[in-house]
C-alpha cells in the first residue's frame, strides 16, 4: 500500500482541499506528496489565481523529487464556494456526480491516451503493452508523475491537467480515487453506488468495498458531498 489521502479544511482561507496521491516503486514520493504539497500550494495561492497557483505547486514539487527513484501520481482538488479546481497527473482521477449524469473532470496519463503516447514515443519512449519502457527494460504505466527520475528523459513529465467547473444545484459528490477504483469500475457504477449514500464517509466506505471486490489493486478514495 503506497497510497496516502488528505482532506484540509479550511486551506487557503475558506476552501476545501481534497487529494489523492498513488505511489510506485516505494512510498517515498508519495508520503512526501501529502505531507508537502498543500503546503506549497497554500503559498501559490497568495500570489495567484488558483490554476496557476496548481501549475506552480505541482512543477515546485517535482522539483523537490526530482532525483527520486521512486514515483507518484496525484489528484487534487480545491474546492471554494461553487468553483471547484482539479489538478491531476498519471491514472488518478475525479468524477463528479450529478443527479442524472456524472462526468470525469481529469485526464488520464496512460498510453491508452493517443496524445500521450505520441508525447513520450518521440521523446524516446519504446512502448510494451500498457507500458512505457526505457532501453534496459524497466517499465511504468504513467506518462506524467512526480518523482520517477529514470523516467523523465523518456519524456515523463509532472505537468497537471487543469479541471474547472462551476457547480449546480444538481451536483452532489466529488468522487476522488486511485487507480484502483477506475480500472475495475466504471463511472457509472461509482456514481451509481454513491448517490443514494446518506453521507460522505458512507459513500466512501461503500465504493471501497466495491472497488475492492471487483479489482486486485490497492485502493484510496475521498468522497466530497458537495
Amino acid at each position: 500500500m503506497e497510497d496516502f489521502a488528505l482532506v484540509l479544511q479550511p486551506f487557503g482561507g475558506d476552501a476545501l482541499y481534497a487529494a489523492v496521491f498513488d505511489g510506485h516503486s516505494g512510498e517515498r514520493v508519495a508520503r512526501s506528496a501529502a505531507d508537502r504539497l498543500h503546503t506549497i500550494l497554500a503559498g501559490s495561492m497568495e500570489r495567484e489565481p488558483t490554476a496557476d497557483a496548481l501549475r506552480s505547486a505541482f512543477r515546485a514539487f517535482d522539483a523537490e523529487v526530482a532525483r527520486e527513484n521512486a514515483g507518484a501520481v496525484a489528484v487534487v482538488s480545491v474546492l471554494q464556494a461553487e468553483s471547484l479546481l482539479i489538478a491531476n497527473i498519471g491514472d488518478s482521477q475525479a468524477l463528479l456526480v450529478s443527479d442524472g449524469a456524472q462526468e470525469f473532470v481529469t485526464q488520464d496519463h496512460r498510453i491508452g491516451n493517443r496524445e500521450e503516447f505520441e508525447r513520450v514515443v518521440a521523446a524516446g519512449a519504446r512502448v510494451w503493452g500498457p507500458y512505457m519502457c526505457l532501453p534496459n527494460g524497466r517499465a511504468v504505466m504513467t506518462t506524467r508523475a512526480f518523482g520517477d527520475a529514470p523516467f523523465k528523459r523518456i519524456g515523463q513529465i509532472s505537468e497537471p491537467a487543469i479541471g474547472t467547473r462551476t457547480l449546480g444545484p444538481g451536483d452532489r459528490w466529488l468522487v476522488l480515487g486511485s487507480d484502483g477504483v477506475w480500472d475495475p469500475l466504471a463511472a457509472e457504477v461509482v456514481a451509481t453506488i454513491v448517490r443514494p449514500q446518506p453521507t460522505a464517509e458512507a459513500a466512501a466506505e461503500h465504493l471501497l468495498r466495491e472497488a475492492l471486490a471487483a479489482g486486485d489493486d490497492n485502493v484510496s478514495v475521498v468522497v466530497v458531498r458537495l
